[in-house]
C-alpha cells in the first residue's frame, strides 16, 4: 500500500512524515501521492505547529525512480508517463504550500529531483553524510521547479555551480550554500530536526497563519511598503486572539 511508503507519525506538536520507499526514496507516482496524503493527515490536526520529512533509511531521496525514467524517455506523452510526471510535479508544489511550517530532514545521497523535494520544504537540517547532486550526472535536464528553488534558495554562484557545472555540495558547504540551516552528526539529524521544529511554538493557528503570510512575501518579494500591508492583517489577527 502507498501509505507503507510514507508513514505519519506525531511527535509532540509535529508531524513527522517517515519516508520509507524503496531505492532509497526514488521518486514515483505512487510515492508523491503518499507523501500528500500523508501530509494531508498532519495539516488535518489543529494542534500541529510544523512537519519533518525525514528518510527511514541511508539516503533521504535519489532522486526518480530509473525504471520510470527510462518508460518517459522512451514515450514521453504516454498518458501513464505523462499522468505520473504531474503527480510528481504536484507533490513539489503541494509542500511549498503545505499549510504549516516545513522541515526536510536530510542525509545520505540527495540526487536531481530529490533535491526538488528537500528545496519544497521551508527549511533544511542535513546529516553530516549529505551529498547534494543535481540533475546533470544523470544527463537529464532540470525540471519541477528545480532551477526556480535553487536560484532562490541558494547563495549566487552555488545555485550555477550545483545547476550548470555538476558540482556537488557536501555537508562542510551546506549551511554556507544557503541549502541547510544545520548540519548535524547523523544520529543526532532526527533530534536536532524535531528540537527545531517544537521552536515553531504550541498555537497551531498562529503557525498557520504565519507560514501563509511568509510564502506570499516569499514569492512575490513586494517591496518594503507592500510587505507591511501584507503583513498588518495577519498581525492584528495574532493581537486581537491574545486579549481575547
Amino acid at each position: 500500500m502507498s501509505e507503507e511508503l510514507v508513514r505519519y507519525q506525531r511527535e509532540g506538536q509535529t508531524g513527522l512524515l517517515v519516508l520509507d520507499a524503496p531505492h532509497r526514496n526514488a521518486l514515483t507516482p505512487e510515492f508523491a501521492d503518499a507523501v500528500v496524503r500523508q501530509l494531508r493527515c498532519a495539516e488535518a490536526d489543529p494542534d500541529l505547529t510544523a512537519v519533518v520529512l525525514i528518510s527511514a533509511g541511508p539516503a533521504f531521496c535519489s532522486g526518480a525512480d530509473l525504471g520510470m525514467l527510462k518508460s518517459v524517455g522512451a514515450d514521453p506523452l504516454a498518458e501513464d508517463n505523462f499522468d505520473g510526471i504531474g503527480r510528481i510535479y504536484g507533490m513539489f508544489e503541494r509542500l511549498r504550500d503545505a499549510r504549516l511550517p516545513t522541515i526536510a530532514a536530510i542525509n545520505g545521497g540527495v540526487a536531481g529531483a530529490g533535491l526538488n523535494l528537500a528545496l519544497a520544504c521551508d527549511l533544511r537540517i542535513a546529516a553530516d553524510d549529505v551529498r547534494l547532486i543535481g540533475f546533470g550526472r544523470a544527463g537529464v535536464h532540470p525540471g519541477g521547479g528545480h532551477l526556480a528553488m535553487v536560484t532562490r534558495k541558494l547563495v549566487p554562484a552555488t545555485d550555477a555551480a550545483l545547476a550548470l557545472f555538476g558540482q556537488e555540495i557536501r555537508a562542510d558547504r551546506a549551511v554556507s550554500s544557503g541549502f541547510a540551516w544545520d548540519v548535524v552528526a547523523a544520529e543526532e539529524l532526527r533530534k536536532r530536526a524535531l528540537e527545531i521544529a517544537g521552536a515553531a511554538g504550541t498555537d497551531g493557528a498562529l503557525a498557520r497563519m504565519l507560514v501563509r503570510t511568509y510564502r506570499a512575501v516569499e514569492e512575490t518579494q513586494p517591496n518594503p511598503r507592500a510587505a507591511v500591508l501584507m503583513e498588518r492583517a495577519a498581525q492584528v489577527w495574532s493581537m486581537q486572539r491574545r486579549v481575547r
